[in-house]
């Protein structure tokens, strides 16, 4: 089983979180999934297929990478999906590209993706 690809959030910067960090600001916890890879990936991509102005860039074994544009700035926020088949885990991590504060959107983005997730 591969890692998980991604990196923890910059400590100086509130404009993201993620599954694996530890500080209280950034850390989220992960998803847990049931099911097969493939259906945890359907899942992923249905649930991404309800958001606004977002595009699958990289979808990969057990790991899809979508991104997310404002709609009025056309600020872009990376989204990272990682399937930990081992833990029956959904890793995420999602961040903006540019700033030090994203007013917790990154925080309410990953929140609703788990809500509709769990629909």
């Amino acid at each position: 089983m591969e890692s998980i690809p991604f990196t923890h959030s910059p400590t100086n910067k509130k404009n993201c979180v993620s599954t694996i960090d530890l500080t209280s600001y950034h850390r989220i916890a992960p998803l847990p999934i049931s099911g097969s890879t493939e259906d945890a990936k359907a899942r992923i991509r249905s649930t991404l297929s309800k958001f606004d102005h977002v595009e699958i860039k990289e979808d990969k074994s057990h790991y899809v990478h979508a991104v997310f544009t404002s709609k009025w700035l056309k600020f872009m926020d990376d989204l990272e999906l990682y399937i930990d088949e081992s833990k029956h885990l959904l890793h995420i991590k999602s961040g903006s590209r540019l700033g030090f504060y994203d007013f917790k959107v990154n925080r309410k983005r990953v929140e609703h993706f788990k809500d509709l997730f769990n629909k």
